[in-house]
This record gives C-alpha cells, sequence and structure tokens, in this order.
C-alpha cells in the first residue's frame, strides 16, 4: 500500500540565491535533566541505557517557563543582539504552542477547556507581533509540521522574501512537552526550546540555495503506523536529500556539513551510510548535551557550529529534518 504514495510537495520556487539566515538565537529552560533522571521519573518508554547509547545525555526542562516565555526570549535576544529595528520586519512567522497552551507552564498539570472561551483567540503569535514591536510585520503561522516547523517557516519566509519583496522575516518556534507526556519519541529524548531565525534579502552569510519539502499523508496516524514510518524513514529521507542536491546544482562531494536534527545518533550512522556523501561531516555535539528540540534542533546547531568555528564561510551544509504527520525536510545553504 505504502509503494502507491506520492510525494506531496510544491514545485520550487524560483527564489533568490541571495536570500540567506542573517541570525540565530535559541532560549532553553533552567532546568536540566539526565536521562537517569528521567527514566527514575517515569518518562521514558525505553531503558535509559538503551538511550545513553545512543547518544543522549541530558535534556532540558520548562518546569516553570511558559513556551511563549521561551519564544519571546529567543526572538527579542535577536532582535538585541544584532541590533534589528523591530520595524524593518516585513513579516513574522510563528510555530509552535498554539493559543492558551503556549502560555502555560511545562510542570503546570492544569486541565480546563480554554477552547469553550475567547481564550482561544489569545494567540502567541500575535502577541509577539505586538511585545516585539513589529509593527510593520504581517503574521503567518504553521500548524502540523512537527519537527520540521522551523525549516518550513524559513522556506516559506525565502519564498515570500522573492515574491513580495520583503527584506526581513523573523521565524520563531517554540516547543514543550507537558509535565505528564514523558520524554521520548521513538528513542529519541526531547529537550523543551525555542529558536528565533532571522531571514534577509541580500544575505552575505548562510545563503539558502534550495529547499525541499516532501508528505506523505498515509502516515498521518503515527501511533498506529510506527512500524511503517520506521521503515520509511531512511528511503525517503534520501531521496529528499538527492531532490535537494539537484535543485542546488551541487554534487554529494560538495556538501561540507550535515546540520542534523538530534535525533539518535545510531539513525545517523545509518542514514549517513545511505547519503553517501563522501566528504561531509555530521555536526552532532549537541545530541548528547541538548537532547531532541523538536523543530529547533538544525537551527541550533547552525548557530553553535557557526560560533565555535566549525562552520566557516563558503562551507556548503545539508539541513535534513524529519516530522510526524509525516514530513521530510531538507535545505541546502551556503554559509
Amino acid at each position: 500500500m505504502t509503494s502507491a504514495i506520492l510525494d506531496s510537495t510544491a514545485a520550487p520556487v524560483a527564489a533568490s540565491r541571495t536570500v540567506g539566515i542573517r541570525a540565530i538565537e535559541y532560549a532553553f529552560p533552567s532546568t536540566e535533566r539526565t536521562v537517569r533522571e528521567l527514566a527514575a521519573a517515569g518518562a521514558l518508554a525505553s531503558d535509559a541505557a538503551l538511550l545513553e547509547r545512543f547518544g543522549f545525555d541530558r535534556v532540558h526542562v520548562a518546569d516553570s517557563e511558559s513556551p511563549y516565555e521561551l519564544a519571546h526570549r529567543a526572538a527579542a535576544g535577536l532582535l538585541d543582539r544584532e541590533r534589528i529595528d523591530p520595524q524593518s520586519i516585513g513579516l513574522l512567522i510563528y510555530g509552535g504552542a498554539p493559543a492558551t497552551t503556549a502560555y502555560t507552564a511545562g510542570a503546570s498539570r492544569e486541565d480546563g477547556d480554554p477552547w469553550r472561551t475567547m481564550a482561544r483567540f489569545r494567540f502567541p503569535g500575535a502577541r509577539l507581533q505586538y511585545e516585539l514591536g513589529l509593527t510593520h510585520a504581517s503574521l503567518l503561522a504553521l500548524d502540523q509540521l512537527a519537527c520540521t516547523t522551523l525549516l518550513g517557516a524559513i522556506r516559506v519566509a525565502r519564498a515570500l522574501c522573492v515574491a513580495e519583496g520583503i527584506d526581513r522575516a523573523l521565524c520563531v518556534s517554540a516547543d514543550f512537552y507537558p509535565a505528564d507526556a514523558g520524554r521520548e519519541a521513538i528513542f529519541n529524548c526531547t529537550s523543551d526550546a525555542a529558536c528565533a531565525v532571522l531571514v534577509e534579502r541580500n544575505a552575505e552569510r548562510n545563503r539558502i540555495v534550495a529547499a525541499t519539502q516532501v508528505t506523505k499523508g498515509y502516515y498521518w496516524d503515527c501511533e498506529v503506523l510506527r512500524d511503517e514510518i520506521v521503515a520509511s524513514y531512511f528511503p525517503t529521507a534520501r531521496h529528499v536529500v538527492a531532490r535537494t542536491l539537484d535543485e542546488a546544482g551541487w554534487s554529494a562531494a560538495d556538501v561540507d556539513w550535515i546540520i542534523p536534527h538530534n535525533v539518535s545518533a545510531r539513525s545517523w550512522c545509518i542514514l549517513r551510510s545511505l547519503l553517501r556523501l563522501p566528504n561531509a561531516r555530521l555536526w552532532d555535539a549537541n545530541i548528547a548535551r541538548r537532547g531532541h528540540t523538536l523543530a529547533g534542533d538544525n537551527l541550533i546547531n547552525l548557530r553553535d557550529a557557526l560560533e565555535c568555528g566549525d562552520v566557516r564561510a563558503g562551507d556548503r551544509l545539508l539541513l535534513f529534518a524529519y516530522g510526524y504527520g509525516a514530513h521530510w525536510t531538507a535545505l541546502a545553504v551556503e554559509s
């Protein structure tokens, strides 16, 4: 049945190669817990030793912070550090916890039903636009892209910068797991985090050369189809990477770095062998110390790789992520 599934993806946008990533800022909650502490608290489905063998050591847990607080901290920090005039932002794209969920602290176990009240219209994207002073920015919000949300936001921002002449777009994601939701997603240990990315026309660094997304809606019921998703993950990932390199005009040997999503180190060993990128190194330093931050991984890793000097001007980067739902997304970026 799965062999009959077709790729669901839009035709490539004829985007200017000068659209790029100007800046990245992220925010983590103050609490950290080791894999073994999570296991002792009943927050893992797998044995702690197994997840440690898969490369995880500790994660960040939002006991007192809300997703919105983390999103605001990341976005405001970016604008401040880069000395960006808020009124120069023409587009804000928000992805993450929706409506009142965005304002709930991680440790809260309050139930209630905000969807039956006007509270359902208290959108975090609109609040960000107001509190950051982005008076000239229109707002878009992305949902249902899971761990590919931020890459999807960058893809949309890139297209609109070209199509509508927008000079600057701010993409913000905020993800967290409620206190009683556990900390594992198919052998991956998860962190709470927020990440903000500034996309610009006429960027001098980190130019977005190509972007590809493939959605296979058949896998919408991820719990029932878990085994089939695992079986499809690797061949579809290889297909998406090949399409991205083709759109970028790169050969397999041109890729200098893979900037990954922080799923298990074991899965990356398998995928790297399938991708056959002979000169590409995997920037995996954050898997153990950060865990899987859902949508933020690739950009948090890129920021850290740039700051430590591993990624240098002119390097060719492949950013790849998979999100339940099911989406495979990749960006080709020239640093």
